[in-house]
């Protein structure tokens, strides 16, 4: 919680003596506090910077550099297929010709660089880059605004009124994209879906809540669509929580299902044999992919920002524990940190509850899938 820390001390009799003698992570539920309380001097480490616009104030500080390691996080916006109350389609987004318009609208690459920055990437389905199963060969859908209109012309939508946009029986192209208020970053991610849609004759409105109202909108159905976002654990396995039937009441909160994709997903959990496991997840991530149950935005590469005479430091982005007997202060007695309450060489590593690990995870899900803030 806000406030709190956590406070972890050198076991003197580790065989090689560690760095440093101390840990101390403070927690904060403002990203943007968070990384003003390390430019400030206030902490030592920022674990995670986030978007790219808060790395380039980490890189304009002299004394500070950032450090790159592998996110196991992705992010998606999620499209809800079912009716009112979970009954019946959605009047809109339950069909899937019209999600498939949708997706081909929107530039996912060129998304990800703009916030996260140049090493982000679309991924081909629900991964992050960690997970051994991304495939660049896996069916998905490209930026296509030519096909988007035809695809969208076919399922019955047509350009009417005098404000030029979609509309089929009179009934216009219209949704809700829910963020949360505690992720500027999922809400800079609706405002440019909000605006390519628009340029398709979609009109995207955004509703901003706090958290807890998020997660029991989405537990109840009470959305259209909504920006999230999961950690990958070193199995695919996790995807049955997050994408199949099995899933409703868990973490499928749009109600996906399709047996023939939850077929595959069981074939390729069970499966021992590398290549053709790898065959049965691209199978698997292909129908994903037909349908649009979402739209799989990002897979980032996070960035802590470190002071420059502190390191070596390497990240193990599934436990920060593993190489942190490795971190260390170099040069300390000529650096403004000896003047701070760090002299016995603590570091303070400052954790954001609301933007960790790029700012989306939620400390609310079950530990085979963990669900994003």
């Amino acid at each position: 919680r806000r406030g709190e820390h956590l406070t972890i001390t050198a076991d003197t009799l580790y065989p090689s003596r560690p760095g440093l003698r101390r840990a101390v992570w403070r927690f904060t539920t403002d990203p943007d506090a968070a990384l003003n309380l390390t430019l400030s001097e206030r902490y030592t480490v920022l674990e995670t910077v986030g978007t790219l616009a808060r790395a380039r104030r980490v890189s304009s500080d002299t004394s500070l550099t950032l450090v790159s390691y592998p996110s196991a996080a992705y992010g998606f916006l999620g499209f809800n297929l079912a009716g009112k109350g979970g009954k019946g389609a959605h009047p809109i987004l339950g069909d899937r010709e019209t999600r498939r318009g949708l997706a081909l609208a929107v530039d996912r690459p060129t998304l990800a660089r703009s916030v996260f920055g140049p090493e982000a990437k679309a991924p081909p389905g629900p991964m992050s880059q960690l997970l051994w199963i991304w495939d660049d060969s896996i069916a998905q859908p490209r930026f296509n605004p030519a096909e988007a209109a035809r695809v969208l012309a076919a399922a019955g939508w047509r350009r009417e009124g005098p404000d030029g946009m979609l509309r089929r029986n009179g009934r216009p192209l219209s949704f809700e994209i829910l963020v949360p208020s505690t992720s500027s970053t999922r809400r800079q991610l609706a405002v440019a879906l909000q605006e390519m849609w628009r340029k398709a004759g979609v009109r995207a409105t955004i509703t901003t809540v706090d958290f807890a109202v998020f997660q029991e909108r989405l537990v109840k159905g009470r959305f259209d669509a909504y920006i999230g976002a999961y950690l990958d654990e070193p199995s695919p396995r996790g995807l049955r929580d997050q994408w199949s039937r099995s899933g409703w009441g868990a973490l499928n909160h749009g109600r996906y299902a399709n047996p023939v994709f939850d077929s595959l997903l069981t074939l390729a959990s069970g499966t021992s044999e590398v290549q053709t496991a790898r065959r049965l997840w691209r199978q698997a991530m292909d129908t994903l992919n037909a349908d649009a149950p979402a739209l799989f935005l990002y897979a980032p590469t996070h960035q802590a920002a470190v002071p420059k005479e502190f390191g070596p430091v390497t990240i193990d982005p599934y436990s920060w524990l593993h190489t942190l007997p490795e971190w260390r202060w170099v040069g300390l007695a000529s650096r403004r940190w000896s003047r701070r309450p760090c002299n016995d060489y603590a570091v303070f590593l400052l954790g954001c509850l609301a933007d960790r690990l790029l700012g989306f995870f939620s400390s609310m899900t079950p530990a085979s899938s963990r669900g994003c803030r």
